[in-house]
C-alpha cells in the first residue's frame, strides 16, 4: 500500500480528486482542515488536507498522468477533445492568475500589517520580502547583528520568491545553530569504567534545575536501565530537597544532601560504586553575587573530572544570559541546557548564543511533564520555530 495526499478547498473537492485519481478502492485515512501559520496566516488561505492510501498493483498514477498528453502517434490519450483540453487549461490559466492576484494583495497587507512601506528610506533591505523577515525576526528576539549576516545575502530587490528565500535563511540559521550542537556527551554514552560518572548542573534561581535533573534522570533509567544518585546541595530554597527526594523515590533511587563542602567527597564516594552516574543539584544563586559564586567554584573543585551543564531560561533575554554564561565561565567549562522554550516569544536568544558564544548547547525543555518534554538540541527543530511553518 501507498500514501498519497490532496488539497483543496472543500472536502468534497479532495475527496472527488483522490477518487477520479486512485478510483472507489482508495482508504481515506484522514481529512483535516489545515491553518496556516507564521507568514504563511497572511499569505496563504486555510486548505483541506486528504490522506489517502492505495494498492499500487491496481492503480498505476503514472500512466493516468500521461493521459493528458499527445502521444508520439499523434491522438489524443484521453478521452476528451483536444477542444475541451484547450478550455480547460484556459481554465487553469485564468485561476493561476487569480490566485496570484490573491497573493500579491495578501502579501501587500503583511508589509503593512509590519509598517513596511515600498518607498520608505527607513526600511534596512531593498526586498520587501527581506525585510519582512527581518522584521519578524528581530520579534523573535534574534540579534539585529546576527539578522544583519543571515538576511545581507539574499537582499536582491528583483528577488521576490518567497519559498527562496526562506529555504536560504533557514540554511544560514540552522548553520549558526549547529555550530553549538555537542557532538558527544559523556551523559549519552555507557559508562564503563566500574564508578559512577559525575554530571553536575549549575544555574541561577528558578531556571528548573531540578526538574530538567528528573527528566534526563528517569530517561536514562527507563530507557537505558542506568543506576543514579543524587546529591543536592540546594538547602537555601524551601522545599528544594524534598522535591529532589520525591523524584528519587519514584525512581528507586538515593539522595544525599550536602550542607557543608567538606561532605561532599564522602558523600560521593558513597554513592559512586553502586550508581552510573551522580547527578548533582547545586544551589540556585545569583551570578552577580561573588560569594555565592565563589561558593560554587569551591565545591566544583571537591568533584574529580565531572561533566557540567549551565542550565539557563531561554525567558531570560540575550544580556542576562550572556552575562551569566561569561561569570560561570569563569571558572568552569560547561555546556548549556535551555529550559522553559515553551513559555517564550523570543527563541532567537538561542540563535544569539550560538553565534556569539563559544559553549555548547546540550538539551532543550520544551515543557513541564517529567520525562518527556526535554530534547537534545537541534538545530533544525529551533530554525523552524524561528520561522514558523515559513519553511517544510
Amino acid at each position: 500500500m501507498k500514501i498519497k495526499k490532496y488539497q483543496g478547498e472543500t472536502e468534497e473537492q479532495v475527496i472527488e480528486m483522490a477518487k477520479q485519481e486512485l478510483g472507489n478502492d482508495a482508504i481515506v485515512l484522514s481529512i483535516k482542515r489545515i491553518t496556516p501559520t507564521g507568514i504563511f496566516s497572511i499569505i496563504k488561505k486555510p486548505y483541506i488536507e486528504l490522506t489517502a492510501s492505495y494498492d499500487e498493483n491496481k492503480v498505476n498514477i503514472e500512466s493516468k498522468q500521461k493521459g493528458f498528453f499527445i502521444d508520439l502517434k499523434g491522438k489524443i490519450s484521453s478521452n476528451n477533445s483536444l477542444e475541451d483540453k484547450l478550455k480547460e487549461k484556459d481554465n487553469t490559466i485564468e485561476k493561476l492568475e487569480k490566485r496570484i492576484v490573491e497573493l500579491e494583495g495578501y502579501l501587500e497587507k503583511a508589509m503593512k500589517s509590519l509598517s513596511i512601506d515600498k518607498n520608505s528610506t527607513n526600511n534596512k533591505y531593498k526586498n520587501q520580502v527581506v525585510q519582512f523577515i527581518y522584521e519578524m525576526l528581530l520579534s523573535k528576539g534574534v540579534h539585529s547583528t546576527v539578522c544583519n549576516e543571515i538576511l545581507e545575502s539574499v537582499d536582491k530587490e528583483e528577488n521576490q520568491n518567497i519559498d527562496l528565500i526562506v529555504k536560504i535563511v533557514y540554511t544560514k540559521i540552522v548553520e549558526i545553530l549547529n555550530q553549538a550542537v555537542c557532538d558527544s556527551l559523556e551523559i549519552e554514552n555507557d559508562n564503563k569504567t566500574g564508578e559512577a560518572k559525575s554530571i553536575v548542573f549549575l544555574g541561577t534561581t528558578g531556571v528548573g534545575k531540578t526538574t530538567t535533573i528528573a527528566k534526563l534522570s528517569s530517561q536514562l533509567i527507563m530507557n537505558k536501565n542506568k543506576k543514579i544518585g543524587f546529591i543536592t546541595s540546594d538547602t537555601y530554597r524551601i522545599a528544594a530537597v524534598e522535591q529532589l527526594k520525591i523524584y528519587a523515590e519514584i525512581l528507586g533511587s538515593q539522595v544525599e544532601v550536602v550542607y557543608k563542602i567538606d561532605d561532599v567527597k564522602q558523600k560521593i564516594d558513597k554513592l559512586k560504586t553502586i550508581n552510573d552516574y551522580i547527578f548533582f543539584d547545586t544551589a540556585g544563586r545569583s551570578h552577580k553575587n561573588e560569594k555565592n559564586m565563589e561558593e560554587i567554584k569551591e565545591l566544583l573543585k571537591e568533584i574529580d573530572n565531572p561533566e557540567i551543564y549551565l542550565v539557563v531560561s531561554s525567558t531570560s533575554n540575550f544580556e542576562d544570559i550572556e552575562n551569566i554564561i561569561n561569570t560561570y565561565s569563569k571558572f568552569s567549562k560547561f555546556n548549556l541546557i535551555f529550559t522553559k522554550i515553551d513559555e517564550t516569544d523570543t527563541i532567537g536568544t538561542i540563535l544569539n548564543i550560538a553565534h556569539y558564544g563559544k559553549n555548547k548547547i546540550a538539551y532543550v525543555t520544551v515543557g513541564q511533564n517529567v520525562p518527556s518534554d526535554i530534547e537534545k538540541f537541534s538545530g533544525e527543530k529551533i530554525a523552524k520555530v524561528l520561522l514558523g511553518s515559513m519553511y517544510k
